[in-house]
């Protein structure tokens, strides 16, 4: 083996052009435009700040995971939802979230939080490198400790990883069915604990055809609001053979429900190259075509009308559907 020496001079240089790469990374974390995490990711503030909230708090967790150098702490709760690449319904956790191994110290940190759980072998799973509850049981964890409307947004797209399928449309109930059975079969073994009954709520309304978070709350505050419940991508024949797609159908007051997304508009991987105003223009002559041959007319949801029930409901009376005078779940 030769042991390379590298001349003085050009130590120095490298140290050199170390030392201000070093210096310009301070002057720019002062400035407010990078981002440091835990000391080991830099990204811009642009590039931050452009990351949906289960990205970036992903770079949380596989920061911590790097600093903490340990494999009796697993990646739980809300953390594993983002690991597995769930979505975090305005939910910012604070902290990243594991649950330790048996006989491990459960102290927590300002930037962990420690759970003691018990936690089987066959619960744990490898996601990316990093040790993380297994779907199924970061499920139930999550849909006890989130908020109703993120919890269900966690069960319907985990439903929807396993049973849905993009390239041909269609929705495989049976694997659907036995994903729940399974969540079932947890919540039994768990009589008593936290949350329990917000899940069981949330396994009784959980349907993986709901195509993202917007779908799946839009849902629950339908149901919220006494609407009978919907059912979801209901094909409607097209022109020239075609098929067109709703996301739900409320068949007590015969109204298409449509939700839209920006990214439908601005998203290069949803929008296939097309400019916003032609999206918008096959939208129009779409929905034309549909309640021209079914006669139901459309009301259509965006991101601002969930930040609540009231505005949810105020946006309905806007599109002119009459809302039920009872409630079928508590407020």
């Amino acid at each position: 083996m030769t042991l390379e020496i590298m001349p003085a001079d050009l130590q120095a240089s490298e140290q050199f052009a170390r030392e201000q790469a070093r210096f310009e990374v301070r002057q720019r974390l002062a400035r407010g435009t990078l981002v440091r995490l835990h000391g080991q990711w830099e990204l811009t503030a642009q590039e931050y700040a452009s990351l949906y909230a289960e990205e970036r708090h992903r770079i949380e967790v596989a920061s911590i995971a790097r600093a903490m150098r340990t494999d009796v702490a697993v990646v739980s709760y809300a953390s594993a939802v983002a690991v597995h690449g769930l979505p975090l319904f305005r939910t910012r956790p604070r902290r990243v979230h594991v649950t330790m191994r048996a006989g491990a110290a459960t102290r927590s940190h300002p930037a962990v939080f420690r759970h003691r759980d018990s936690l089987p072998e066959e619960d744990v799973a490898s996601v990316g490198g990093l040790a993380v509850t297994s779907l199924e049981r970061t499920v139930v964890d999550a849909i006890r400790v989130l908020r109703l409307e993120a919890a269900l947004a966690v069960a319907d797209a985990a439903l929807h990883r396993v049973a849905w399928d993009d390239s041909t449309r269609q929705y495989d109930e049976y694997a659907a069915d036995r994903m729940l059975m399974r969540l079932w079969q947890r919540l039994f073994r768990m009589p008593g604990a936290r949350g329990i009954r917000q899940a069981r709520w949330v396994l009784e309304l959980a349907d993986g055809r709901a195509d993202g978070p917007g779908e799946s709350v839009g849902r629950l505050y339908l149901l919220l609001l006494g609407f009978a419940r919907p059912r979801l991508q209901v094909a409607v024949p097209g022109p020239n053979g075609s098929v067109y797609r709703m996301d739900a159908a409320l068949d007590d007051v015969g109204v298409w429900w449509e939700f839209d997304g920006i990214g439908k508009y601005l998203d290069p991987g949803m929008t296939g190259g097309r400019d916003p105003s032609e999206i918008l223009e096959r939208q129009r002559r779409r929905q034309e075509w549909v309640t021209a041959t079914t006669g139901w007319p459309f009301a259509r949801c965006q991101w601002a009308h969930l930040e609540s029930l009231t505005a949810f409901a105020l946006k309905l009376q806007a599109d002119e559907v009459p809302l039920p005078r009872a409630h079928v779940l508590p407020l």
